[in-house]
């Protein structure tokens, strides 16, 4: 990664400012965004703010490479600030008590609780929870503060950019980068180290599809998604992350399913009476559709020659299955399925998996 020994622009005026060390397979990704405009006397203005300044290990770097942008650390007007994890924000104590006298720091008052003590005196610090709507820049424009609790903190806040379409997502999106990674663009490569840290550090998957869903709906659609860790996710790759983590098990959806381990037998006759079922009445595209969803499926399911196998997360698994199987197919079809996965389950005394019955269209 020697080609990110300098601050990247990603964005207009959109820079990211962190360090990268070649022997390690974590990062942060602290970033610097610069806004302009002109105050109503005429007079050219500056907003530069940071955004999760990342750790103290890592300030020397950040530090030098936001001067190089702005002039002076001391130039910075805002820090924000996504949760209280050192990675995240120990530098931001430094910041401003050393380099930014008149910087204020934004984050939300869960988080506030929390990075207090790092010493940031109560002056500096600015509520998130006071701005859902928006934050208005002194020079014109806003930014929108994107709540994603749970993601994996209680009072974690995103930070969505309309201008540029720029997400900053904290944790959200974050993952390990392997070793040989070249540049700061995800590809398909990184859902690996993706999935390993959401699965490690997000609580559960209803949290993350929260969050997704909040993603969902921000207007206008979002381009970049700029993660506090890994790389950064653009174009068609934000589509493509999202689809996966938001049908991702993570935390306590894991362990759960750890319970159920013991009872593989169980959950492998009620795949066999889904796929009959499947099979009866959507002939080789129901086997197909499961084929297609192999890679999604690699840890916890074997392809053998007489059809998939259960052999972790089952109840997770099984739901995969079931949706890869009825995705776009009709009510009628995709219910019927679902309906057998249910009740082959209930016989077993085993819980339900997370099926969804489709309504039926109705003519008028």
């Amino acid at each position: 990664m020697s080609e990110l020994i300098e601050s990247v622009e990603i964005a207009p005026n959109t820079y990211w400012v962190g360090k990268r060390d070649p022997k390690s397979i974590f990062h942060a990704n602290p970033y610097l965004r610069i806004f302009r405009g002109v105050s109503p006397e005429g007079r050219a203005q500056q907003f530069n703010l940071l955004i999760d300044p990342g750790s103290r290990s890592d300030f020397a770097v950040v530090s030098t490479k936001v001067s190089s942008l702005i002039g002076s650390l001391s130039r910075v007007s805002a820090v924000w600030v996504n949760h209280q994890d050192p990675d995240v924000s120990s530098s931001a104590s430094m910041i401003v008590a050393k380099h930014s006298p008149r910087a204020a720091v934004i984050c939300s008052e869960a988080t506030w609780r929390l990075i207090q003590h790092y010493g940031i005196p109560r002056d500096r610090f600015y509520s998130t929870d006071r701005v859902q709507g928006g934050l208005k820049i002194p020079t014109g424009g806003h930014v929108i503060p994107v709540p994603s609790p749970f993601c994996h903190f209680r009072g974690a806040v995103m930070l969505y950019d309309p201008e540029t379409r720029v997400l900053f997502s904290g944790d959200l999106f974050g993952g390990l980068t392997e070793l040989d990674a070249s540049g700061l663009w995800a590809d398909e490569t990184d859902w690996r180290g993706m999935r390993a840290f959401h699965q490690v550090y997000m609580p559960s998957s209803k949290a993350v599809a929260n969050a997704i869903a909040a993603i969902r709906r921000l207007e206008p659609k979002v381009e970049i998604i700029a993660p506090q860790h890994g790389r950064l996710i653009r174009g068609a790759w934000v589509d493509y992350f999202m689809d996966r983590l938001e049908r991702l098990p993570v935390g306590l959806d894991i362990l759960e399913d750890e319970d159920e381990t013991k009872n593989l037998v169980a959950w492998n006759s009620v795949l066999e009476r889904v796929l009959e079922t499947a099979r009866m009445y959507l002939g080789p595209v129901a086997d197909d559709r499961i084929a297609s969803a192999a890679e999604e499926l690699e840890d916890v399911v074997v392809f053998e020659a007489d059809g998939p196998r259960i052999q972790a997360s089952p109840r997770w698994a099984l739901g995969a299955i079931v949706n890869a199987i009825t995705q776009n197919e009709a009510p009628a079809i995709a219910n019927v399925i679902k309906q057998e996965a249910l009740v082959a389950a209930d016989e077993l005394d085993l819980p339900p998996p997370d099926l969804r019955l489709e309504e039926a269209d109705v003519d008028a």
